[in-house]
């Protein structure tokens, strides 16, 4: 009997093996112009009639001296990424007068950084907001890089905002979720768009706090990196919460992701026991925080959304086991009261 517990018992191990196992960011152009630029983006406000200046930084990646040559673009959000479009300036675009670079052209050395001023001189007339594009493109290369041509070259954005009284601060949160609503193990993303009703550029900031009831076991934070949503248009934030145990991470080979048949990033279950205290299971509800400020005051914009972590293959694993406990714990008892029975009978008929 004991023989026949253990054995099942490996066996739910087995099955149980079967079911568990189943950014200060720089800009960097493409091969054959091997630059990079930072910061990036740039912020700039100012008043009318001021002038202001700032300097971008670029460095050869190069093992050859390189011509470069400065430019100017401009660029506009597209999508609800965020994701900037960079185009062309036209006629209309008379705030391109008021931008020089010092040096405009210059020879760049391999793997040393090289300083360009930027100068603004804003007329008086100016108002509200400028989107910038600073190109970097081969000497070489004739004219502005185009959007397309852009492929060859760098370029640093610009948000400039020059403050009137006609500023209209606003922002709308529409929407906050999660990619799914069960999930087996972390991570978890959260989802945040935002939309700016205003006709100046706003970077929110903010937490999601992530709750057990009514205790709150994490707290993330919420465009730490600054991002800026354009006025009129939407912009997407993804946030994970990936501290638990186990946990889902990207496969990488070489510290770059797998992609699967789909050009997906495979994923593989890393069990860290030194996180087992993070186990999560249970129902969790997210709290979202967002703060923007609105030229006079800090405004709260709020949300919630509940999940369930519900590691359904171990429970699977947990239940076999316990059923198959369960089951030889009745066969052994079955098995003495029987046999009890079986001598209370041998008695009695030698009694007889």
């Amino acid at each position: 009997m004991k023989q026949f517990v253990g054995g099942c018992l490996v066996l739910a191990v087995l099955i149980g093996a079967w079911l568990v196992w189943g950014p200060t960011p720089v800009s960097a152009a493409t091969e054959g112009f091997n630059v990079i630029t930072s910061p990036l983006p740039i912020k700039i406000t100012t008043a009318p009639g001021k002038t202001v200046t700032t300097q971008l930084r670029i460095k050869n990646q190069g093992d050859q001296p390189e011509g470069i040559k400065v430019g100017l673009m401009k660029f506009g959000a597209t999508g609800n990424s965020g994701t900037p479009d960079l185009y062309e300036l036209t006629p209309k675009d008379t705030y391109a007068s008021w931008v020089h670079f010092s040096p405009q052209q210059f020879t760049a050395q391999p793997n040393i950084w090289n300083t360009v001023t930027m100068t603004i001189a804003v007329p008086a007339s100016a108002d509200l907001g400028y989107y910038l594009a600073v190109t970097f493109s081969p000497a070489s290369q004739p004219g502005v890089p185009d959007s397309t041509e852009l492929k060859g070259a760098a370029a640093t954005l610009v948000l400039l905002d020059v403050k009137t009284p006609n500023e209209k601060r606003a922002l709308q949160l529409v929407s906050f979720s999660t990619d799914h609503e069960l999930y087996e193990y972390l991570p978890v993303n959260f989802t945040i768009t935002v939309h700016d009703n205003g006709n100046i550029y706003l970077a929110p900031a903010g937490n999601i706090f992530v709750q057990r009831g009514q205790k709150t076991i994490e707290t993330l934070d919420f465009n730490d990196a600054g991002g800026s949503v354009l006025p009129g248009s939407n912009r997407l934030f993804t946030v994970p919460w990936n501290d638990g145990f186990p946990v889902y991470k990207e496969k990488l080979v070489n510290d770059m992701p797998v992609p699967n048949k789909h050009d997906v990033p495979e994923e593989s279950l890393h069990w860290n026991f030194a996180q087992a205290s993070k186990f999560r299971i249970g129902k969790y509800n997210a709290k979202l925080l967002v703060v923007y400020n609105n030229g006079t005051d800090d405004v709260p914009l709020e949300a919630t959304v509940s999940f369930w972590v519900l590691p359904w293959k171990l429970m699977l694993l947990l239940l076999a086991v316990l059923a198959l406990i369960g089951f030889g714990i009745f066969t052994i008892a079955k098995s003495v009261v029987n046999k009890v029975r079986g001598v209370g009978k041998q008695r009695r008929h030698e009694q007889s």
